[in-house]
């Protein structure tokens, strides 16, 4: 495996190399990606905001060809050294605003393929260019138009968004086209001098991304009314000039030579050796602070903290004595530098017991800001308990970490369990590099861990276990608000199941039946299994007098899309992102069905005049497939029209597990009962989507159903 280590060199990370000697800058021994990024714009972009958003915001993948192997949000969460087995790569970067449509929010992207080869330098050059589609306005042959058309307005857009110029307005625009439309519209609309309305539209076809279309509005004044062939627009395109490249500079970054800086360095007394760490920037540093009770010794600092670039030669020579140097290397033809901080052998074996810090901050002359902290522990432990790496924890799966505090330990591993669990679980621990050694890390995978929860974890060896615990959580491997503690309501007056109203996971028929100011799926308050709400599924007779519907209480993962009001039918789109795979589903239920009424019978042969309702809830897991209803993309598309009826069925091609509960009667008791629904796999792979459907009427797609039944829903929960 090759040890790559990433640069952003004038615009990128600088580091140091980890076989690098201390006198030599030059990250020479291994192989090294050296990764320059920079934003093209089609404008000026100086401002150390917009500089400092554009690296906050920035995206950075690195690919092979077996798919994503390394991903970054932000400039300053890139590390310092990344290891890549050789082989050929993809980078790729994203940053700005990926807004549907404005007039200053921009994306920018831009990829490079490289290939990592031993004892080789890469360097590429990963340029982010601007990706909107823009749109300005021409008026330089319009001449006069102003007198013939009053208050006018140009309007472009698609189905995700759109601007309004207003007059004689020739600002640049910005569109990110949507999946489903690749087409610009855009209307001139006005008021002729006859006080008669005037439009003209038109349509920009197959918009391309880094493309400027430019609308040149020309206008002849024949007569003083605008129409017919006087006015005219004609749709010009190129490329979009390119006015400035901003180099997007990341903050310093602070590394432990020969260890890593977020783990504690760990020796017996009088045993611990030099340490040394590096900060390298992609600029000039013009301060570098250091803070710790440690410094108190030195009397003639007059405190806990001191700046280093500006110590007087007093305080240089008292750190100097006390074991504290160091080496600015600034290149100035590069313009970084690699800052060598150095803690000597005087320094570190004069080290009593205990655990000590020193706070290191770094300041570029351009106000980045880099912090860390360098943990000396001195003790007599044999091994110490690390906190687990920020990617080493899943939904049911952690790498637990530890150190090796002392030569001769024989055996390391761990106790865990979760928080307010009374038991400890055992589990050896395997080195990482070598036999167990001082300053050695071990580490023990642990598997079969529940979904969102916290665990706590110690190092043992031996009859010691260590007195300081790490804390880790598990992903959340539940539903959203599935115990329906969210709520809100829609601008149509529908009860939503999500705290915005414009961003949920759950939907339901209530947009349908708000047609008649109406909601079958609500809020209750008095049966619940846990919190203060769950979830009630009302069917009835939704309309006025004999006019309207027999409608389902209903609940969904999806998005109710539109009504036909010819038919007072329904779309919907049914799905939902999941890549993880249950093995039942357990939910909390109360269900309350009625027999079915005549004017119900008559809407189909599922149910009969008399019969009793009845009720479903069923789980689905899906592949990646999508089909399109009323312009959107959705894993499962509903469309219960009379004349096409496209519904769901467990057999469609894209279900990989499925599984129901049919309800036929009344649950037991006045409150909610435990159902568990195995879910069976029909099909191998992985879900990329899932969907969860409940109805107090089962055949509500029909609209056939009892008046009056209900089912009450809390707590749904995924079982792995």
């Amino acid at each position: 495996m090759k040890k790559l280590h990433l640069y952003i060199a004038s615009a990128a990370l600088l580091a140091l190399g980890a076989s690098c000697s201390e006198e030599q800058f030059d990250a020479a021994g291994e192989g090294k990606l050296i990764l320059n990024t920079a934003v093209s714009s089609d404008m000026q972009v100086v401002s150390r905001a917009t500089e400092q958003e554009l690296a906050d915001n920035c995206m950075i993948w690195l690919s092979s060809e077996k798919g994503l192997v390394r991903r970054y949000n932000g400039l300053a969460n890139v590390p310092a050294e990344i290891d890549l087995v050789t082989g050929r790569y993809i980078a790729e970067a994203w940053t700005g605003d990926s807004a549907s449509a404005s007039f200053e929010k921009r994306w920018f992207k831009g990829s490079e393929t490289f290939t990592v080869e031993a004892g080789a330098t890469t360097q590429i050059d990963l340029v982010c260019k601007i990706a909107n589609v823009a749109v300005s306005l021409d008026f330089t042959e319009a001449q006069g138009l102003e007198e013939a058309l009053k208050d006018f307005t140009m309007t472009v857009g698609h189905d995700r968004g759109s601007l309004v110029y207003e007059g004689l307005d020739t600002r640049r625009g910005y569109f990110m086209m949507p999946s489903t439309d690749k087409n610009l519209a855009y209307e001139l609309k006005g008021t002729q001098v006859n006080g008669q309305e005037f439009v003209l539209n038109g349509v920009i076809e197959n918009a391309k991304p880094a493309t400027e279309y430019v609308l040149k509005v020309k206008y002849e004044a024949k007569t003083n009314e605008v129409g017919g062939a006087i006015l005219t627009i004609a749709v010009e395109d190129h490329e979009i000039n390119i006015e400035s490249t901003v180099e997007v500079i990341g903050a310093p970054k602070i590394s432990g030579y020969g260890f890593d800086i977020a783990n504690p360095v760990m020796a017996e007394p009088g045993a611990m050796t030099r340490q040394t760490v590096y900060i390298a920037s992609a600029t000039k540093i013009t301060a570098v602070e250091l803070r710790s009770n440690l410094f108190s010794k030195i009397s003639e600092l007059g405190g806990n903290d001191f700046e280093l670039l500006g110590m007087n030669e007093i305080g240089l020579a008292a750190i100097n004595n006390a074991g504290i140097n160091f080496k600015n290397n600034y290149n100035e033809t590069a313009d970084n530098t690699l800052f060598q901080l150095n803690f000597e052998e005087v320094f570190t074996k004069a080290l009593e017991v205990g655990d000590y810090e020193i706070a290191i901050k770094a300041t570029d002359v351009k106000g980045n800001v880099a912090e860390a902290t360098l943990r000396l522990v001195v003790s007599s432990a044999p091994v110490q308990t690390l906190a687990p790496a920020a990617d080493a924890v899943s939904y049911h799966d952690a790498v637990l970490r530890g150190q090796i505090a002392k030569d001769g330990v024989e055996t390391a591993g761990f106790n865990y369990r979760r928080v307010g669990d009374a038991e400890w679980t055992y589990v050896e621990g395997a080195a990482v590099s070598r036999a167990f050694a001082a300053g050695d890390e071990f580490i023990a995978t642990v598997t079969g861990l529940k979904g969102n929860s916290t665990y706590e974890y110690v190092a043992v060896s031996g009859d010691f276990v260590s007195a300081v615990a790490q804390t880790f959580s598990t992903l959340n491997d539940q539903l959203p608000n599935s115990g329906f503690e969210e709520w809100s309501e829609a601008s149509d007056g529908s009860v939503m199941f999500s705290a915005d109203p414009n961003n949920y996971f759950w939907d339901s028929g209530n947009h349908g039946a708000r047609a008649m100011k109406k909601n079958v799926t609500v809020k209750e308050t008095e049966i619940v299994h846990s919190g203060n709400s769950s979830v009630r599924l009302a069917s009835q007779f939704v309309g006025l007098g004999s006019i309207g519907k027999f409608a389902a209480g209903n609940i969904f993962v999806g998005k109710y899309l539109k009504t036909d009001m010819a038919t007072t039918s329904g779309q919907i789109g049914w799905g939902r992102s999941w890549t993880l795979k249950p093995t039942a589903m357990k939910v909390w239920v109360k269900y309350h069905p009625e027999r079915v009424k005549a004017s119900e019978a008559k809407n189909g042969d599922k149910l009969k005049e008399g019969d009793i309702d009845q009720g479903i809830i069923y789980i689905a897991l899906l592949d990646d497939t999508k089909k399109e209803i009323n312009g959107e993309q959705w894993p499962i598309a509903i469309n219960n029209s009379p004349k096409v009826m496209q519904l769901f069925s467990k057999d469609d091609a894209n279900v990989l597990g499925y599984g129901e509960h049919v309800f036929t009667a009344d649950t037991e008791g006045d409150g909610l009962v435990e159902i568990t629904i195995p879910v069976t796999y029909t099909k191998e792979g992985t879900p990329a989507n899932i969907a969860i459907v409940a109805s107090a009427s089962r055949y509500g797609d029909y609209f056939q159903g009892g008046q009056g039944s209900y089912m009450i829903l809390d707590d749904i929960e995924l079982l792995y």
